[in-house]
């Protein structure tokens, strides 16, 4: 298969420039630094020494920033590009990963030499699966213990988050087109309704007459949480 962006590979980790990533999905040159600020820096759900790995260069005398990409955060990115360029490099690192596969999986040694060279490797294979796992498992424990958690908090508890009321979070949030108003509760704008960022609670309680009554109530899941807390983010860089 035609080599469309450069695959390195060390201590039996592969990895591509960012930066000829870029070049290939065709990004205006002088966004360089706004592109790789918001979807590597500043992306929350990348990780250094993880995803990727930060270093600088010298190009004609200048130094210049770029990043060491995994392969899985490469397609990632080439997915976000949502063009013709980008599923392109997003097949061509599948296909490279599927070719590496078939080469690990149907190497015959041909001698006793090259069978303990087969079996070193595949040792250290095993090494540096393991220490990736070790590396990666910060972001296995939020995923499967935050994002996952049944837990939920009510808007006032996000609002002191957030350094500000209930009232004027929930205000704010209305004026971006995220929820609105209807019968006395919050509800969220189709956009984001099976985002799993809201679960509804029924509470009761009794009035002034003795009489046990309902209402429902909007909680927002962990996932809704990071979702707020990612919006006022964004709009303080933009700000």
């Amino acid at each position: 298969m035609e080599e469309l962006i450069k695959i390195t590979e060390q201590n039996g980790a592969k990895a591509v420039s960012a930066r000829e990533l870029y070049d290939f999905l065709g990004y205006n040159k002088a966004h360089w630094a706004k592109w790789y600020r918001k979807n590597i820096e500043e992306n929350e759900f990348a990780f250094e020494n993880v995803d990727f790995q930060t270093f600088t260069l010298d190009v004609n005398g200048n130094s210049t920033k770029d990043f060491a990409l995994s392969i899985d955060f490469a397609k990632k990115l080439s997915m976000m590009a949502r063009t013709e360029k980008g599923e392109a490099a997003r097949q061509y690192f599948i296909q490279k990963e599927k070719e590496a596969l078939q080469k690990s999986t149907f190497e015959i040694p041909q001698s006793f030499a090259e069978a303990l060279r087969l079996a070193s490797e595949q040792a250290e294979r095993i090494e540096l699966q393991a220490i990736e796992l070790k590396k990666q498992a910060p972001k296995i424990e939020y995923v499967d213990t935050v994002l996952q958690s049944s837990s939920t908090y009510n808007i006032n508890q996000i609002a002191k988050e957030l350094g500000m009321s209930a009232v004027t979070l929930n205000k704010r949030l209305n004026d971006m087109g995220v929820q609105y108003k209807q019968n006395g509760s919050w509800l969220l704008y189709h956009k984001y309704q099976d985002k799993g960022y809201t679960k509804t609670k029924t509470h009761t309680y009794t009035d002034s007459h003795g009489n046990t009554q309902s209402n429902m109530q909007t909680v927002w899941t962990e996932e809704g949480r990071l979702f707020i807390h990612h919006l006022f983010k964004e709009k303080q860089k933009s700000a």
